[in-house]
């Protein structure tokens, strides 16, 4: 008989110094919201550096020197990556990259598709190979958000995290020597504020006249949406009727998620599959009311962010 196999291995420790490199690839934000969060959370747990970053603003090139790495992949048309993706995803196929390329690296993909398209979270699923065969090391399995799921793809990012906070501390603790403050947030402790809220009265408003147009005040709502660039402005307005409104959650669930279906009387809206649907809905007037008098505003002033 022979010797008996060694058992396997422990991945070695990262290196103490060094940081968490958040990459994202996102169409309409939902992967950039995603990303965000990693980099909050890691943030909260005492990593030294942490930076959240779309692909098409790193160099690729740069990736071996990296140690720790999230991918967070969106899904868009038929299975297609996000154009933020495509220059990136190129560099990886290369043929003159080895395969110990990017030894040394150690990554984790979390995937934002729905599981009624047949090619479901296929980009997320494609740089988790490529990665591998170029070397590196999971951290993780691959993470695939839903947007079937009744929480939205957050039903797999929740329970995908905390095993991502708790791989990266066990193979090197102090990258995230305040881990706890993830796993058991102090939800009495908030963190800095990174916007400003300002009130003025309505004898003190801003000299703005857009507060006065309600046009105005749209489109600048519209300045904030990340689908804007994907938005042709030649394109005419429409008004759409709901003729579905039917909750997916538990009545008792936190999360209200909901199932709409928009039907165009007129019939003169053009779409593909994969198209995004941007909707800026209206408030009921008695819930603003409601709220309004809770917070004890008034209804006149005018609040800037």
């Amino acid at each position: 008989m022979g010797p008996s196999p060694s058992p396997p291995q422990p991945p070695p420790p990262l290196p103490a110094t060094g940081r968490l490199l958040v990459l994202y690839a996102s169409q309409t934000g939902n992967a950039m919201d995603a990303a965000e969060r990693v980099g909050r959370e890691a943030e909260r747990g005492g990593c030294p550096a942490v930076d959240v970053l779309s692909m098409d603003s790193f160099d690729p090139s740069c990736l071996p020197g990296e140690r720790s790495v999230v991918f967070v992949v969106s899904t868009t048309g038929q299975g297609d990556p996000p154009d933020s993706m495509k220059g990136f995803w190129r560099y990886l196929l290369k043929k003159d990259l080895g395969a110990r390329w990017l030894e040394g690296l150690r990554f984790a993909v979390f995937g934002l598709g729905d599981s009624g398209y047949q090619k479901y979270n296929l980009p997320a699923k494609k740089i988790d190979r490529r990665l591998l065969q170029l070397g590196a090391e999971i951290i993780i399995e691959i993470g695939l958000g839903d947007d079937q799921h009744p929480s939205g793809y957050e039903g797999a990012l929740d329970p995908w995290l905390l095993s991502l906070w708790e791989s990266l501390n066990k193979a090197n603790p102090s990258l995230l020597p305040r881990i706890t403050d993830i796993i058991n947030p102090n939800l009495n402790y908030l963190g800095d504020s990174k916007i400003e809220v300002i009130y003025y009265s309505c004898n003190d408003a801003p000299p703005d006249s857009v507060v006065s147009d309600s046009k105005k005040l749209i489109e600048r709502a519209r300045l904030m949406s990340p689908a804007l660039k994907f938005h042709s402005d030649g394109e005419p307005q429409y008004m759409l009727k709901m003729v579905t409104n039917q909750r997916l959650t538990k009545e008792d669930y936190e999360k209200d998620v909901r199932h709409f279906e928009l039907e165009d009387p007129s019939s003169a809206i053009s779409y593909q599959v994969g198209d995004a649907l941007e909707i800026l809905p209206s408030q009921n007037p008695s819930a603003v009311n409601a709220f309004i008098e809770r917070c004890n505003l008034d209804p006149d002033s005018y609040i800037t962010v």
